[in-house]
């Protein structure tokens, strides 16, 4: 495998960034879907991914072998361009498309990321963001392994979380919030949230400022509850909550604007 695409992050990479960022939303600027090979063959083979590798992940013993072979792909389709420095005579680098290229940096720059993971019944889906001031790079992740990238507005951002975690559009109304350690939420579990047919849990951490928090959203056919939890002398401190969508909503944003 050839040396990332980003392992070195230049002025044209920047570029790149902030043309997906300004153009990704246009109609006619499309942004590329990617799978699981494709995107390890892109930044590194031996780099970490802090992003889900569905498919990636049941092949471990084959993962080098299926990456050359994605690389292969994106090289003949034109999307991946080997490059030789000055004085070489073979590759020591792999260049891409203004679109790959922007994504790419764009996952290692953002200011906040944020989580979003669904599980419903044995299906999973995973939505990541990468905050960068007023707009955000989402990576939709499913259980094949496809990487879905979209640019959307950062104030639109959390409505679209909610869309994944309340796809039926629950309208529960707003309870009032119950203060409970981990053994008591074990005991509760099964009386208030036996009927949960979706789990969502988003984090946020916020790189500057070394910040993180997270949230749980249980969905059931007629409720949404809300599941947060911290330290308090030395112990774990739970608060369950029976939420509207709107709450909801206003909590995810809370976490997208960690920080802020």
């Amino acid at each position: 495998m050839t040396e990332s695409i980003i392992s070195r992050l230049t002025q044209h990479d920047v570029e790149c960034a902030k043309t997906v960022l300004s153009r990704g939303q246009e109609e006619d600027f499309t942004l590329p879907v990617l799978t699981d090979e494709e995107i390890v063959a892109l930044d590194g083979i031996d780099q970490h991914q802090a992003v889900e590798l569905p498919w990636l992940s049941q092949h471990p013993d084959q993962k080098e072998l299926l990456c050359n072979v994605a690389l292969r792909s994106l090289l003949s389709k034109g999307l991946a361009i080997p490059l030789v420095a000055e004085g070489d005579t073979v590759p020591s680098k792999l260049g891409a498309t203004e679109e790959i290229t922007g994504i790419m940096a764009l996952r290692r720059l953002g200011e906040r990321v944020v989580t979003a993971e669904l599980t419903k019944e044995s299906d999973k889906v995973w939505l990541y963001g990468y905050v960068h001031d007023d707009k955000v790079l989402e990576e939709l992740v499913d259980s094949s392994g496809s990487h879905t990238f979209t640019v959307v507005d950062r104030s639109e951002f959390p409505a679209r979380i909610m869309e994944l975690a309340n796809a039926a559009k629950v309208q529960s109304a707003d309870e009032a919030t119950r203060k409970i350690t981990g053994p008591e939420f074990e005991k509760l579990a099964p009386q208030v949230l036996g009927s949960t047919l979706g789990v969502t849990v988003i984090r946020a951490i916020s790189l500057a400022v070394s910040t993180f928090s997270a949230l749980t959203i249980y969905t059931s056919a007629t409720e949404l509850h809300g599941l947060t939890a911290h330290e308090e002398d030395g112990e774990a401190q739970l608060e369950l909550t029976k939420i509207s969508n709107r709450t909801a909503e206003d909590k995810v944003r809370a976490l997208v604007d960690l920080g802020v």
